[in-house]
């Protein structure tokens, strides 16, 4: 039956293919062609994304920013010999200088901004760990901040071809810090985490990623998952967005457009 479908509509111009919305592996894979992509890491914590990145990619170039000092400590352990990752112990955000970080009791979970108290979030997650909610955030440190455009041209590069974010609610301020590169289209593909569950305070929404980026020609792509606050008391989505040639190059080896 499978085969009938695909031939009858083959005869109107058509090809049945399955894709896997949450597959943003394969999304990236698919955009991003190279074996060596130059990729900005920004919220390393414990080197997810560079484990998953040197899994997708033969010989990746890394640049993982992370404000967590004990974090990146281990990721010096760990990848002492790696001459292609570049660990950073800062923060990116929208301008040079200073802020107050939140150590929170899981570091993944640390944040400039501040938790809601009593949500059920913060409730589940402290009895997970056995600690009183209210020491969920266990420190603040001063932490440096830094720009990606400052950083791009301080080391000289001129396209990064994936730009991953996870900032616990800073993700706009990371993306007005690049505003030249995403000018100039110098980042092929954006992939940012944003939590729409009121965790930290003055969560983000969609709009305020994207009044930055579709005025630099940048387009969304895909998203991991399509939920609800209905569904989810945490309802988070990783969503990618590529820039205007990117997505023209898409279009030449994508069946939707060659038919």
């Amino acid at each position: 039956m499978k085969k009938f479908i695909n031939k009858l509509v083959g005869l109107f111009g058509y090809k049945i293919m399955k894709i896997d919305p949450a597959d943003l592996d394969g999304l990236t894979k698919s955009l991003i062609k190279k074996s060596d992509p130059v990729i900005f890491d920004v919220g390393a914590n414990r080197g997810q994304s560079i484990t998953r990145y040197k899994k997708l990619f033969r010989n990746p170039i890394i640049h993982s920013f992370e404000p967590n000092i004990d974090e990146i400590n281990n990721l010096k352990q760990e990848y002492i010999n790696d001459k292609n990752l570049f660990l950073n112990n800062v923060a990116v955000g929208e301008k040079k200088g200073k802020l107050e970080l939140n150590i929170n009791a899981v570091s993944g979970h640390s944040s400039f901004r501040n938790l809601i108290p009593n949500t059920t979030w913060i409730k589940k997650r402290s009895k997970t760990l056995k600690i009183d909610d209210k020491n969920y955030t266990t420190k603040k440190v001063n932490t440096e901040i830094i720009t990606l455009d400052d950083y791009a041209n301080e080391k000289n590069l001129k396209n990064i071809d994936i730009l991953k974010i996870d900032t616990q609610g800073f993700e706009d301020k990371v993306l007005l810090g690049a505003q030249s590169l995403l000018k100039n289209n110098q980042i092929k593909l954006i992939e940012l985490e944003l939590i729409f569950s009121e965790i930290y305070e003055n969560p983000l929404n969609i709009y305020d990623v994207e009044k930055i980026l579709i005025p630099n020609n940048y387009k969304f792509f895909g998203i991991s998952n399509g939920g609800s606050l209905i569904s989810n008391y945490i309802y988070q989505s990783d969503l990618i967005y590529v820039s205007n040639d990117t997505y023209e190059n898409f279009k030449l080896t994508s069946p939707f457009f060659n038919n």
